[in-house]
C-alpha cells in the first residue's frame, strides 16, 4: 500500500467548501462527480492523486471557533477549483473576498455575501463593488 502525501490547506479548504454545500451526503456526491467527470480543478487532482478508495476514510479537520471578537473565515471553491476566501474581522466589519483575479469588500450577512462571491465567479472583476 502506497502512502498518500498529506493534503495541503487549500486541499482541505476545497473539500470544506465542498461539503458545505453539499450537505450531508456530501462524499456521495463528490464521488458520484468524480465519477462523472464533473470536478476540475483541486477537486478533480485530489481525486487522480489520492482517489475514491481515499474519500472514503477521509474526514474534516475540526474547525477552528470562531475569536471572541467574532472573526470567521469562509472559503468557497469555484467549479474550476478557483478558491474564494471571505475573512470578516469582527461583527461591524465588512468582509474582505479574495480570489485570484483580486479582493473586494462586501457588507451584509454571510448567505448575500456568499451571493456576491456566486456573482463574481459567474461574472469576474466585472462583478466587483470596490474599486
Amino acid at each position: 500500500m502506497t502512502k498518500l502525501r498529506p493534503l495541503t490547506e487549500k486541499e482541505h479548504a476545497a473539500i470544506s467548501a465542498y461539503a458545505r454545500e453539499n450537505g450531508r451526503r456530501w462524499k456521495s456526491k463528490l464521488n458520484h462527480d468524480w465519477m462523472n467527470a464533473r470536478t476540475t480543478g483541486i477537486l478533480q487532482a485530489l481525486r487522480n492523486s489520492h482517489g475514491p478508495s481515499w474519500l472514503v476514510s477521509y474526514s474534516i479537520p475540526k474547525r477552528r471557533r470562531a475569536s471572541v471578537d467574532g472573526s470567521r473565515v469562509i472559503t468557497v471553491v469555484a467549479e474550476n477549483g478557483d478558491l474564494y476566501e471571505a475573512i470578516k474581522e469582527g461583527i461591524n466589519e465588512p468582509w474582505t473576498i479574495n480570489y485570484p483575479e483580486g479582493s473586494d469588500r462586501f457588507s451584509g450577512s454571510e448567505p448575500e455575501m456568499r451571493a456576491h462571491i456566486r456573482r463574481l465567479i459567474s461574472e469576474g472583476p466585472a462583478a466587483k463593488i470596490t474599486p
